[in-house]
């Protein structure tokens, strides 16, 4: 069995995924079927032996895991029977480890399109940073840090005060001239992390956050380090607060006419319906409106 910390590329087949070094690729559907597919047939998958995982090591072997269908003379029937080649690099193997990386750039490039389209979609305009996207990044980074609060939190005290400084200056960004003058320059503060494991090493005795090049714009730093999370919260938050709004349109129009079970409303009960709604409606405004303004 190969080595697995010398796995350099991995194909599984039967779940149409590709690992290169550590990192976890799903094949789209069309890509496998046009491409991957027909490049593998008839030599590494066929009809009555089938590839279920290639594995290429970076010392030059590869162990390819395959699913033959085989005849029991005994019994005089088939059935599908697994087993394994490990073999020393070959010429045929060299060409699959290729074009599986190959293959892997493709699909992270196909991947980062689609994200860059569904930002496109939501702002209008690629990689434009607003206000929104400010705030959001920011109530993100806050989330993804709510942990550190906890009282059974791991990190050691100074690890905490690090944490605690991270938090406040994510919270001071609203206040900072950039985000009210020229949003696209405003800066977040590195994390503790980044801090100790990058800044510190190359930054002797330099205290945390207490110098201006320990502060980037959002799309230098946050939109590409945190791309893929940043990207399903947003789309989570608006397509959650979207649908709750249309509810409630909805229950603020349905309320005018009728109840559950098709009892007409009088107009007593209208007109309480209505203003509660309205006031709920009033509520919810005033709260987004003080959003806006963070």
């Amino acid at each position: 069995m190969a080595n697995a910390e010398l796995v350099d590329i991995q194909l599984d087949v039967i779940n149409q995924v590709i690992e290169y070094k550590g990192s976890e690729k799903v094949i789209p559907e069309n890509y496998w079927k046009d491409t991957l597919a027909p490049y593998l047939y008839p030599l590494w998958d066929s009809d009555k032996d089938k590839l279920v995982m290639f594995t290429w090591c970076s010392n030059g072997v590869y162990l390819a895991k395959r699913r033959k269908y085989v005849k029991d003379f005994a019994t005089n029937t088939y059935s599908w029977v697994d087993y394994e080649m490990e073999s020393v690099d070959s010429t045929e193997a060299n060409t699959l480890k290729d074009k599986l990386i190959e293959s892997f750039m493709l699909v992270d490039s196909i991947e980062e399109q689609e994200f860059q389209d569904e930002m496109k979609r939501m702002y209008s305009t690629q990689n434009t940073v607003s206000r929104q996207t400010v705030r959001l990044a920011r109530e993100f980074l806050l989330d993804e840090t709510d942990w550190v609060t906890l009282s059974d939190c791991p990190l050691s005290a100074d690890d905490k005060a690090l944490y605690a400084t991270y938090r406040t200056k994510l919270r001071d960004i609203p206040s900072t001239p950039e985000f009210t003058t020229n949003v696209q320059g405003t800066k977040f503060p590195i994390s503790p992390k980044f801090y100790q494991k990058v800044y510190l090493p190359e930054h002797t005795g330099v205290a945390y956050l207490s110098t201006d090049d320990q502060f980037l714009p959002l799309a230098n730093h946050y939109l590409n380090a945190f791309r893929d999370k940043i990207a399903n919260y947003l789309l989570l938050k608006s397509f959650t607060e979207k649908a709750y709004f249309d509810r409630m349109m909805n229950e603020y129009h349905a309320s005018q006419y009728s109840v559950p079970g098709g009892d007409v409303l009088t107009d007593v009960e209208i007109a309480d319906r209505k203003k509660f709604l309205e006031n709920i409606i009033e509520k919810a405004q005033e709260s987004i409106d003080n959003d806006n303004k963070l």
